[in-house]
């Protein structure tokens, strides 16, 4: 039994999380699948996310985890956050990776 948080799908992969993750690769037809190469690498990154997320998504005021770039096109951690006061309860870096910040406001899940 693994212990990852994405149930898989015909269709997608559904993650348990305030938001879900749908990568390009699992739609057949998306941008990997027309010829771009994907926005983020999947490997180390990925791995981080899944090690630290709970860590994250526990700190009051995170609404949701994913993987990105910065501004300079590093790779990063991107937290969504409720609103701007919770910036400073969130770590620069992690696992040596950056970490963005992106306000959002409260995210609600949607169930289908």
């Amino acid at each position: 039994m693994s212990n990852s948080k994405f149930a898989q799908s015909p269709y997608a992969v559904v993650e348990d999380a305030a938001m879900p993750y749908l990568p390009d690769e699992s739609l057949g037809q998306g941008a990997a699948g027309a010829g771009y190469a994907p926005a983020v690498p999947q490997g180390r990154l990925e791995a981080a996310k899944r090690r630290n997320e709970r860590a994250l998504m526990a700190i009051d005021g995170v609404e949701g985890v994913s993987l990105g770039r910065n501004a300079v096109g590093k790779e990063a951690l991107v937290v969504y956050l409720r609103d701007s006061s919770v910036k400073r309860r969130v770590p620069l870096q992690v696992e040596g990776y950056p970490v963005e910040t992106s306000i959002t406001g409260q995210i609600d899940i949607q169930r289908w």
